[in-house]
């Protein structure tokens, strides 16, 4: 499974968030490999992986850091209301994602885990999907 993730800064005071992965067992050479398929998927619809760490049982993956959070966070009844028109972009925003994962992508990626909690909206609500490269590569 995947732990929330924490606020971090880069070098050049870039801000991102890292997840640690708890996957007892996960084979170095697998996750290595799993983290340079998602390294190489790139679309304005997808959270992008800035880097990893893999050392002795520890994986940590380093994404770039969307700062309006989840969409979760919006569907609550206490929680801050979006206009229609955000709604309509992070409804088509999402679609774009998971389409370009299993449609254009050079290897298929089915994301088996489509939820609120996974789709995550930068300053502007764009809607990127995360943990995608945790679910199936086909």
């Amino acid at each position: 499974g995947v732990r929330d993730s924490v606020q971090g800064e880069l070098s050049d005071s870039s801000l991102v968030a890292v997840k640690r992965l708890e996957r007892p067992g996960g084979g170095e050479k697998e996750f290595r490999a799993e983290v340079c398929t998602i390294g190489n998927i790139q679309h304005v619809n997808l959270v992008r992986l800035r880097g990893f760490c893999s050392e002795n049982s520890h994986r940590l993956l380093v994404y770039e850091y969307m700062p309006k959070g989840s969409l979760s966070a919006y569907l609550r009844r206490d929680g801050q209301n979006l206009s229609w028109d955000v709604r309509f972009r992070v409804a088509v925003g999402t679609a774009k994602g998971i389409a370009y994962l299993h449609e254009e992508c050079r290897s298929c990626i089915i994301h088996c885990d489509i939820k609120p909690e996974n789709i995550l909206l930068d300053e502007d609500f764009s809607a990127k999907v995360s943990d995608f490269g945790l679910a199936k590569l086909l």
